[in-house]
């Protein structure tokens, strides 16, 4: 937090357009999808589990999404379908992550997932979707984008799940110590199970709003989401060995991230210098984080 404070507080002096409220609600905007995403992952990290393919899951669900609705599917029947579809590749990577390590399994479903995308594509650019889908992505509710809506709605369900329910103490008791939540009746794989389904249940409709926000689908436009998404959420504080963290903290990762990337833009920086200072920041950030743990750790001691 006192991060994206000072980032905020950089970005006004150096860019002076990062002030104006239509570019405040721009960064909201262009942060709703990673937020989607990085809410869906953090369950998994806090039971200390990984998914490396909500990007291609995005991808391939996005793209199902605008085959379905170029011919002729309504469009909740189309939303409906997607979200099953990433309830569906919830259910086996968390059955994989049961059998083999949750960054292998998923890191094989990621591809799995891309190559799907690529074959109902067949390296075509599906466009020009109907308004009444498009609305959702660059539309506005009264003076509110569409895109910010949907994604609050997620955030608040998720932090309310895991934060205020006897669901969520079982998620946190899981990734702190499997062994000890099994042995006080914490049913283990079930907490798993749906903490993959939740994040690819996200991945889906992430997918889906990302395609309504570019009025295109194509196979490769969830790539750039696959590591940005756990980066957003490791960044926000969210231990990768479970049981430490929130949505809370993932919603300023995401801020951060999202800022970061704006004001090069604002300051005309190439987009190819991007992907280096968002790394440097990202490795910065956790270095931080480990150094403030380690000494609590050390005060406590």
């Amino acid at each position: 937090l006192i991060g994206l404070i000072i980032l905020v507080i950089f970005s006004a002096i150096a860019a002076p357009n990062f002030r104006t409220v239509d570019n405040i609600i721009t960064v909201f905007r262009q942060a709703s999808v990673l937020l989607v995403l990085s809410a869906g992952l953090t369950a998994v990290l806090l039971t200390g589990g990984m998914d490396l393919s909500v990007g291609a899951t995005a991808g391939f669900i996005g793209c199902i999404c605008a085959q379905c609705i170029k011919n002729g599917v309504p469009i909740p029947a189309a939303f409906i379908l997607g979200i099953l579809i990433g309830l569906v590749v919830g259910v086996i990577n968390g059955l994989l992550a049961g059998i083999l390590p949750s960054f292998i399994a998923t890191y094989g479903t990621n591809w799995v997932m891309s190559g799907l995308a690529v074959l109902v594509m067949q390296g075509a650019v599906i466009y020009d979707l109907p308004k009444g889908f498009t609305q959702i992505g660059v539309g506005y509710t009264g003076p509110v984008p569409n895109l910010i809506i949907i994604a609050a709605v997620v955030v608040i369900l998720i932090y309310v799940l895991l934060q205020k329910t006897t669901y969520g103490r079982q998620v946190y008791a899981y990734g702190s110590n499997p062994v000890a939540a099994k042995y006080a009746a914490v049913p283990v794989k079930k907490v798993m199970l749906s903490a993959f389904m939740m994040c690819s249940m996200c991945a889906g409709l992430a997918g889906m709003l990302m395609t309504a926000r570019l009025n295109a689908a194509d196979a490769a436009m969830g790539d750039s989401y696959g590591l940005q998404t756990v980066a957003a959420v490791v960044v926000g504080g969210t231990s990768m060995l479970g049981g430490e963290g929130g949505v809370l903290g993932t919603v300023v990762g995401a801020l951060i991230l999202t800022i970061i990337v704006n004001v090069m833009n604002l300051k005309g920086i190439s987009s190819y210098a991007q992907g280096l200072v968002i790394g440097i920041v990202i490795i910065a950030m956790v270095l931080f984080d480990t150094y403030s743990k380690r000494r609590q750790e050390s005060k406590a001691a």
